[in-house]
């Protein structure tokens, strides 16, 4: 495992924080535009790693997902996405505050959403581990498609996130 799931909480908390501001300074048009990018633009690839957020939180809470596609779209422009995306990232802090590493090998079990579902059950700590893993892809590919839209976007990468002693989170110096 990576990391502990509040630890890896907290940094996608920071990371998807960084990565939106830096999109905040681009236009709405440039937001939108269609860079060839699998979920299309920048607003379509932030949609995309809210909705897993919200995906995956609702199958460690059993409900039932109203998602039909892994392509919806939420939002239709940046301020909504990034407010809801804050408060996605406050509820995984919440979930994970507490979780203590005994159930980490418990498993979890959920359907795909995909034209034919198939069932799978891992452990959470996997579960955990690709969510973040996942997050960090597409966060990935937003980063270049903000830098090809001529904005240099902050650095993002575990090893430049850390959790100061009061809970906030800091950039590690020398990395801004």
């Amino acid at each position: 495992m990576l990391a502990h799931p509040h630890t890896l909480a907290q940094f996608n908390a920071w990371a998807n924080a960084r990565l939106h501001e830096a999109c905040g300074a681009l236009s709405p048009d440039q937001i939108i535009e269609d860079r060839a990018a699998f979920f299309s633009s920048i607003l379509g690839t932030l949609n995309h790693i809210l909705l897993v957020d919200i995906l995956y939180r609702e199958r460690l809470e059993g409900v039932s997902s109203s998602f039909k596609s892994l392509d919806e779209r939420l939002h239709d422009n940046l301020p909504d996405l990034s407010a809801h995306q804050r408060e996605e990232d406050q509820r995984w802090l919440t979930l994970t505050a507490d979780i203590g590493a005994d159930g980490l090998e418990e498993p979890i079990g959920f359907w795909t959403l995909m034209d034919d579902p198939d069932r799978w059950e891992v452990p959470k700590h996997i579960y955990f581990t690709n969510l973040c893993q996942h997050q960090t892809h597409h966060r990935g590919q937003t980063h270049n498609m903000v830098s090809q839209a001529g904005v240099e976007p902050p650095p993002i990468g575990y090893i430049e996130f850390r959790v100061d002693t009061d809970g906030s989170f800091v950039t590690t110096p020398g990395t801004d």
